[in-house]
């Protein structure tokens, strides 16, 4: 018996064999192939959801951030505003308080100046001319036994001039100001001293002109020099000197305080100093000074 068909046929064999294994590995390929494909699409689509959600999600938190940046802006502004507003008020307060310490300051420092003693190297002298106290409308000042009237017919404290009528000739003076009056023995004036709501102070030298050097008492040989005080009656009468008359007929003090008056010379007043009464006499005024007498009871 011959061996070629066994030989032929177990070749066969073989050759199925291997045409089985081809076709079954490229089924495997295939099916790999796809698996491969449907696992991409899955992991591709994947990924674009996560990205697609991260991108929500970065997008609602950018709002909320957003959102509470506008809001801390307009906390940090309402603050700021109501801090502004508490600083004005605080402000406002300070220069209220500044204010009337200062006018306090002041009123002090004017009580100072009336007690201090002011050196001088010459003493100074104005001319003073005696004067009344303060008239109102409708009130006439009288001089010189009558030769001279001044009627006050208006004033104004706050523009301090007044409008007086002088022996029948209207004027308007400011304080300080004066007018020339005519006379027998000769010229003299009328002038405004100061104007406050009180009234006008009128001041005239008109009766001067007619005081003989008799009528005068001598000058003082000590006596107190403009800007000194002069602490009479053991200290309860403080008498500042404030100016003297040129011609020595007077002087203008202030006594135990800063409200200053003209007195004449030879003259007294009288002023109350806690529960005494007191009595300053102006006992002669010349050389730059003025003597000074005070008693109390």
């Amino acid at each position: 018996m011959s061996n070629q068909p066994i030989a032929i046929a177990a070749g066969g064999m073989v050759i199925g064999v291997l045409l089985a294994v081809a076709i079954s590995g490229s089924r495997v390929d295939t099916k790999i192939s796809n698996a491969l494909e449907r696992a991409e699409g899955a992991t591709s689509s994947a990924v674009t959801d996560a990205t697609e959600a991260m991108a929500a999600q970065l997008a609602e938190l950018e709002a909320r951030l957003s959102d509470g940046a506008a809001a801390a802006s307009e906390e940090a502004e309402a603050r700021i505003a109501a801090l502004e507003e508490s600083f004005g008020a605080q402000l406002a307060a300070l220069s209220e308080t500044a204010a009337a310490q200062a006018g306090e300051f002041e009123a002090a420092l004017a009580e100072l100046a009336a007690a201090a003693v002011a050196p001088a190297a010459a003493p100074e002298v104005e001319t003073q001319m005696p004067s009344l106290n303060a008239m109102g409308v409708g009130e006439t000042a009288v001089f010189a036994e009558g030769a001279v009237r001044a009627f006050v017919s208006s004033f104004d404290a706050a523009a301090n001039s007044a409008k007086l009528s002088v022996n029948g000739e209207m004027v308007t003076l400011d304080a300080g100001a004066s007018t020339t009056v005519s006379l027998e023995s000769g010229d003299c004036a009328v002038s405004v001293v100061g104007v406050s709501d009180a009234g006008v102070e009128v001041g005239s030298d008109c009766s001067m002109s007619e005081m003989s050097a008799a009528d005068v008492p001598p000058a003082p040989e000590e006596g107190y020099t403009p800007g000194s005080v002069a602490l009479l009656s053991d200290g309860a009468l403080r008498v500042f000197v404030s100016s003297l008359a040129q011609d020595g007929s007077s002087a203008r003090i202030a006594v135990n305080g800063i409200d200053t008056q003209v007195v004449d010379s030879g003259a007294s007043i009288e002023v109350a100093a806690g529960d005494q009464t007191c009595n300053v006499t102006v006992t002669g005024v010349g050389n730059g000074m003025v003597g000074l007498e005070g008693a109390c009871n």
